[in-house]
């Protein structure tokens, strides 16, 4: 397997309990394996996964020990479930490394013997925290087999990577601007796509999804109250990256009930000259999305939303 080959996106049912994979990715799962370039690159170890997750049992595994090396973050999210899964830091991750192999950016020591990829977190000292991979000696398995977490200043990654050899960050756009929202560019809003999508009706508040009309209404209100907020405040427009197309989109608050609580989030793309409106998250699956760039940093989009529509 080389660095170039792509990986299919790992499937929404392989990730149902862990974290929720950006919307609209309906990719084939692998047999055998769990359907995301990570696992097929690599033989990972104990990981915990299922039930272990979804009870709060099982030792720490990998993701956990990174949790606790990287900068303090929730990385649980979901309220109502046990904590310490860490699920939003499993599905970054995996993510990452996903962009990481399609970009060409897991280095190779110079004898062939170790790999690395850049996860994009850091200690709360700043330091960068990779992964570091050697070759895997069986022959039925991977091609590589995970180490550890390893820190830059460390003298088994310094030994085989140099800095010329070091593993850089990945991206997701070409140009900064799409990361803020550009007022001067007209949105517009399916709202006739959103309310026929049933998937998407079920995200709204209960006492709206019996009731087209005023979902409605309250949609185009808070899509009107959206607007109004990232004019005052740039940062309420959090930019978050869609697999499927390979862009960068951007989150809008939408407060259907009350302006002071923001129950979903619109997802916007650029279209030419214009912005498009065409899907709605719930708060903890737009939050799952946008920690892929980087965490938001925005007062309405938080880890520890709920995902269930009220």
């Amino acid at each position: 397997m080389t660095t170039s080959e792509k990986h299919s996106f790992p499937s929404p049912a392989d990730l149902a309990r862990q974290a929720t994979p950006p919307s609209g990715v309906r990719p084939p799962r692998v047999s055998g394996l769990s359907g995301n370039a990570l696992f097929e690159y690599a033989h990972m170890g104990y990981v915990r996964s299922g039930a272990s997750l979804r009870d709060g049992i099982g030792d720490p595994d990998l993701f956990d020990r990174l949790a606790d090396m990287a900068e303090p973050e929730n990385w649980d999210g979901r309220e109502g479930e046990p904590p310490g899964g860490n699920r939003i830091l499993r599905n970054y991750i995996r993510w990452t490394f996903e962009r990481a192999h399609q970009q060409g950016k897991i280095s190779t020591s110079a004898d062939g013997s170790f790999s690395a990829f850049n996860t994009g977190l850091a200690t709360a000292r700043q330091e960068t925290i990779y992964g570091l991979f050697r070759r895997n000696d069986r022959p039925d398995s991977q091609p590589w087999a995970f180490v550890d977490w390893r820190l830059e200043s460390k003298r088994d990654f310094m030994e085989h990577f140099p800095p010329s050899l070091r593993p850089g960050f990945v991206t997701y756009t070409e140009s900064p601007a799409d990361y803020i929202y550009d007022w001067r560019r007209e949105l517009v809003v399916s709202v006739d796509h959103i309310l026929d999508d049933q998937g998407n009706l079920a995200r709204f508040p209960t006492s709206l999804q019996s009731s087209p009309h005023l979902a409605r209404m309250a949609l185009k209100g808070a899509i009107d109250g959206a607007e109004g907020r990232v004019l005052r405040n740039y940062k309420a427009a959090v930019p978050t990256w869609y697999p499927a197309q390979d862009t960068v989109q951007l989150l809008l608050p939408l407060s259907l009930l009350d302006a002071g609580v923001v129950d979903l989030a619109l997802v916007v793309s650029r279209q030419g000259e214009f912005y498009r409106g065409h899907t709605v998250l719930t708060t903890a699956m737009a939050y799952n999305n946008a920690r892929l760039l980087a965490r938001p940093d925005s007062d309405w989009l938080q880890p520890a939303a709920d995902d269930e529509a009220q």
